[in-house]
């Protein structure tokens, strides 16, 4: 239909040589193997434990009882993530991971803007990291349980999103 079109042309900011080719996936990082998928999910349980007991902070912090349900709402999803990353990891390698012993310690000075903020970027943050893990999944059964964990983290995106609207 368009003889002279060429969709690697330079115009169109495309590489002939690199686009769409799993070299350049490899390179990038984006592809991983099972073992370093497996290391990611047992750090990925004490992020989410990590993420539960920020976002208790945040719920502290929240000026309205909608606020404070929302934010409740993602923090409950992040109980239930650890849960699931438990399993999976108990399923990939035999080993029950000790209970948690994070404690919330921290000192956190800075406003409830900035921690949506801080927020909002770790959830971006973790769908990348999921979507990683998600690419080496063998089963249907820990693909679809990392896809709902990728899916809840979006929709948790979204709602920081939101709250941070609202502080305008």
């Amino acid at each position: 239909m368009y003889p002279n079109y060429n969709m690697y042309n330079q115009y169109y900011g495309f590489r002939e040589y690199n686009y769409r080719n799993s070299e350049m996936k490899e390179q990038s990082g984006e592809i991983i193997t099972l073992n370093q998928a497996i290391d990611l999910i047992r750090k990925s349980v004490d992020d989410e434990k990590e993420d539960e007991m920020f976002y208790g902070i945040l719920i502290e912090q929240a000026p309205t009882d909608k606020e404070k349900d929302i934010i409740r709402s993602i923090r409950d999803d992040e109980r239930k993530h650890n849960q699931i990353l438990r399993e999976l990891y108990y399923d990939f390698t035999g080993q029950i991971l000790p209970a948690d012993n994070l404690t919330n310690s921290s000192n956190n000075q800075m406003s409830y803007k900035e921690n949506l903020e801080k927020a909002l970027f770790g959830e971006l943050d973790a769908i990348k990291k999921y979507r990683k893990i998600m690419g080496t999944m063998p089963s249907g059964k820990s693909y679809t349980l990392l896809m709902s964990i990728m899916t809840d983290e979006i929709r948790h995106a979204n709602k920081y999103n939101f709250l941070i609207q609202m502080q305008k």
